[in-house]
């Protein structure tokens, strides 16, 4: 008995260094995260997972990083080992999604976005909202993509990528008019915003407006310098000068 009670102390023991030594590789991981250096945040969330292989933290993280280096088989199955943890785990679901959306499951992705949502602890939902606008306005059902950008917007109002998606929602409603507006309000909070004063340049190049076509192509030509678009700014503002 004394000895049975001995080995189970001890294996409680390890199990809770394991787990206190996985918190250190994913606080470490973060850190790596937060500077850009993906390959070294890798191999800490892969050491909290051998310590600790209910983290789902690290999953989750690993997932993320697969993610960004568009090993998206990869990616899924870390998030299905961080939701087989934890299937209420809204972080998992709605990274889960955003995977579904750049491989084009438009459908999948919706229905990650809404499981993420339906956890009523769930801390970004405004994250989740716009990814799930974001998927309808790529499946072309532009309403449920308008609906589902304003309940994003409505927990996060100065949000300026729900801002830019939401116009071009518009632009594919012809509402050009809703379009300006949600690509202004990104551009306020954002004035950096390449993508949002690209499609503005577009839409005044359509309505004759040069003025201020030419005023956003500048920025596009100078932010994006060395880019395609970039390129595609200066011609057209050669075009436009004539």
């Amino acid at each position: 008995m004394l000895a049975a009670l001995f080995l189970t102390a001890c294996a409680t023991t390890q199990n809770y260094e394991n787990v206190m030594q996985a918190a250190a590789h994913v606080k470490l991981g973060n850190s790596y995260l937060s500077e850009g250096q993906l390959s070294e945040a890798f191999v800490e969330f892969q050491k909290a997972v051998r310590l600790d292989p209910r983290n789902k933290e690290s999953y989750n993280y690993l997932g993320f990083i697969s993610a960004r280096y568009k090993k998206y088989d990869e990616a899924v199955r870390y998030y299905k080992q961080a939701l087989s943890i934890d299937p209420d785990y809204s972080e998992a679901l709605n990274n889960l999604g955003v995977v579904y959306v750049e491989t084009g499951n438009w459908d999948e992705a919706v229905k990650c976005f809404k499981a993420a949502l339906s956890n009523p602890v769930y801390r970004t939902p405004a994250w989740a909202y716009s990814n799930m606008g974001y998927a309808y306005y790529k499946k072309g059902d532009y309403r449920n993509a308008e609906k589902a950008l304003r309940e994003a917007l409505m927990r996060n109002p100065v949000f300026p990528s729900a801002l830019y998606i939401l116009g071009l929602v518009y632009v594919k409603l012809d509402d050009e008019e809703a379009a300006i507006e949600e690509f202004k309000k990104a551009i306020g909070i954002a004035p950096g915003y390449v993508e949002a004063h690209w499609e503005l340049a577009n839409i005044y190049m359509r309505r004759g407006e040069k003025a201020k076509a030419l005023k956003h192509l500048r920025i596009v030509a100078e932010q994006d310098k060395d880019t395609r678009r970039g390129r595609e700014a200066l011609q057209l503002m050669e075009r436009l000068k004539y």
